[in-house]
């Protein structure tokens, strides 16, 4: 039984021998294949099977003709990818060598038969189909490879990292546009060439120096370093380790990331962070300053401290326009000797930007002070005190320009915007804190003024008192002594006449006894206007005495507690107390409507108490004080003015149930 293929194959037979190629076509014919051909030239072999793709040939190695089996296999086969069978009688080994290069599928030696040709064309054919699929497959991983190294190499080009590898050498193997840009060479200039050639000799050693430890280590390391630009100087963060292929040590790989601005955005941000500081701390200077010129040293200590610029002073302007200097902070004596600065425009000396700043009220920024005409004049100076960048700021008094604020730094570009507002901010601070010490002073002259005033005042209603208390004691002495004698006498004549009357003249009786009123008044009036036993025995025989004669002619109960008083007692203490006693007990009298009335002194330490209590209705004690202030309450205010005047304190207290009077005053007992 003959093996039949699974699918029928076309399948071209080349040979010259006509009954051979007849015997061959059926033979396949036979076997379910389809028959291409036959032909017996090596060139219509190659026209043929260029015309009918077949899927298989049969190829007889000798051929009649000028192109043999083996050349028009190779021409079949660079045209189309097709398996062959080589039919040969002859198995020397030159024909077999040329028959290798075309790469067969298999050779069949004549004579065979049937079963050998069925399973060399199967075998051919499968081992095409397996070719087939494994050249698909190469085929499929190969564009991978070409998609991924296409990906690869568009990622490297394309990312802002400079990407760069080098061989053992230390040769550029490989580098991106990110890293031409950086050196500002071609990628021509670049591969194939040494760190020696491209970069400056310390940046080049120091970079052989890291690759050999990086090699020896075995390890990758990441780390910051200086690169010169086309641009400047960059800060790059570098990863370096070992390139390594097909586990072979090939040279170093590097990825270099371009931080410069992020490190510039964290030094702005430092600087930012270091004048917020300086700015609180400016403010806490300001409330805690003593004066003016404490205010102006501190400051310029705080920004050049907290701030990180260089240097720093104040200049306020004298009478003829010109700067002098205030206050400064690490200012360099070659700057700061013999500087001359003005605010008049028609000098040289104030074309600058301090003179333009204060002149035209605003600031003024020179972030390349070398390089500025502005600055033509003081270059020298600021090169040896090395100084590159400068802002100047006005100061205020009263809203009119006093002076500058003047900072230095030795970096050009130093003052960005968000620098200069906070140093106006601090420089609007500082003239604020101006003011408030001129209003402060203007302040302490009005206090000094009005505590003269007071202190003349007080003088004055102290020598009132002292003249008002002179009048009483002349006035009650006069009362008692003349006037009362003289009633007196008044009443003793008219008793005289009375008597030698018989009694019977109504008249002299009745001025009699209006003579002994008008006597009594006079005594009472005397005792009020100064009791005598004041000036003889002291305040609380005064204070007793006058206590129990105004509740005996009030009919009000009275209760009278005292502590001994010195002998020493101040004479206007005593007189205080006993004015306020008694202006406090007629309020009562008059005004109180109390059944009872209680009078305490009480002598504690240094000071002398005194209590006036009633069980009266009561009144508004804050309304009444108010009053008093106004001048309206003259009882109250006469109080208060004694105590104050006496170095005590009134104290009014009054509710439903009763009203208080306490004074507290201070003695000095000599």
């Amino acid at each position: 039984m003959s093996h039949r293929p699974s699918t029928s194959k076309r399948i071209l037979i080349v040979e010259d021998d006509p009954l051979v190629a007849r015997a061959l076509a059926l033979r396949l014919s036979a076997m379910g294949h389809g028959v291409v051909g036959p032909v017996a030239g090596g060139g219509e072999a190659v026209a043929l099977a260029a015309r009918e793709r077949p899927d298989l040939v049969l190829m007889d190695i000798v051929l009649s003709g000028g192109v043999d089996g083996i050349e028009a296999a190779r021409v079949i086969l660079e045209e189309q990818r097709v398996p062959l069978l080589y039919l040969t009688a002859h198995a020397d080994d030159e024909r077999f060598a040329r028959a290798r290069i075309t790469a067969p599928y298999a050779y069949l030696l004549k004579p065979y038969n049937d079963r050998e040709l069925e399973l060399a064309i199967e075998l051919a054919l499968q081992r095409h189909q397996h070719d087939s699929l494994l050249r698909g497959e190469a085929a499929r991983q190969d564009r991978r490879i070409d998609e991924l190294a296409t990906m690869l190499g568009a990622l490297v080009e394309g990312s802002t990292d400079c990407i760069m590898a080098k061989d053992a050498d230390g040769r550029y193997l490989l580098c991106n546009r990110a890293f031409e840009q950086l050196l500002g060479r071609s990628r021509s200039e670049i591969l194939g060439h040494g760190d020696d050639e491209l970069l400056p000799p310390e940046l080049a050693a120091r970079c052989h120096a890291d690759e050999q430890r990086i090699v020896a280590s075995g390890r990758t390391e990441t780390y910051e370093e200086a690169y010169p630009s086309a641009d400047g100087a960059r800060t790059l963060l570098t990863t370096k380790g070992c390139l390594r292929i097909a586990g072979e040590l090939r040279g170093v790989f590097a990825i270099a990331r371009d931080i410069s601005d992020r490190k510039d955005a964290e030094l702005r941000l430092r600087r930012l962070s270091g004048f917020y500081n300086a700015l609180a701390q400016t403010n806490q200077a300001i409330m805690h300053a003593a004066s003016a010129e404490a205010l102006l040293e501190r400051a310029c200590e705080i920004v050049v401290c907290h701030g990180g610029v260089s240097a720093a002073w104040i200049g306020l302007l004298d009478g003829d326009g010109w700067l002098r200097v205030a206050a400064q902070r690490s200012m360099a004596r070659e700057f700061l000797d013999g500087l001359r600065i003005s605010i008049d425009g028609q000098r040289q000396e104030g074309h600058g930007p301090v003179g333009t700043a204060m002149r035209e009220g605003g600031t003024a920024v020179c972030n390349d002070y070398l390089l500025d005409p502005r600055t033509r004049t003081w270059q020298q100076r600021a090169r040896a005190a090395g100084i590159r960048a400068s802002a100047a700021f006005p100061l205020r008094r009263g809203g009119q320009v006093v002076g500058a604020f003047c900072l230095y730094a030795g970096q050009v570009g130093f003052f960005d915007q968000g620098l200069v507002d906070l140093l106006g901010q601090l420089a609007n601070d500082i003239s604020f804190a101006l003011d408030t010490f001129d209003a402060d002073r203007r302040r302490q002259l009005a206090e000094a003024e009005l505590r003269g005033a007071n202190e003349r005042l007080q003088r004055l209603s102290t020598r009132l008192i002292g003249v008002q208390e002179a009048e009483r004691r002349r006035l009650a002495h006069d009362l008692h002594a003349d006037v009362g004698q003289n009633l007196a006498m008044i009443k003793m004549v008219l008793q005289g006449l009375s008597r030698w009357s018989g009694g019977n003249d109504d008249g002299i009786s009745e001025a009699g006894e209006i003579a002994d009123r008008t006597l009594q008044q006079v005594r009472a009036l005397s005792t009020t206007l100064r009791p005598p036993q004041l000036d003889d025995f002291g305040l609380v025989p005064a204070l007793r005495a006058h206590f129990d004669s105004r509740c005996r002619h009030a009919a009000i109960k009275g209760s009278f507690v005292a502590d001994p008083c010195p002998s020493t007692l101040p004479e206007e203490t005593a007189i205080a107390c006993f004015r306020i006693a008694q202006e406090a007990l007629g309020n009562v009298v008059r005004h109180a409507a109390a059944s009872a009335v209680a009078l305490e002194l009480r002598l504690t330490g240094d000071a002398l108490t005194l209590s006036v209590r009633d069980d009266g209705g009561g009144f508004d004690a804050p309304a009444a004080l108010a009053g008093a202030a106004r001048g309206e309450n003259l009882g109250l205010l006469s109080m208060q003015e004694r105590a104050e005047l006496a170095g005590g304190q009134l104290t009014v207290l009054s509710s439903a149930a009763g009203s208080e009077v306490r004074v507290l005053l201070p003695l000095s007992l000599r």
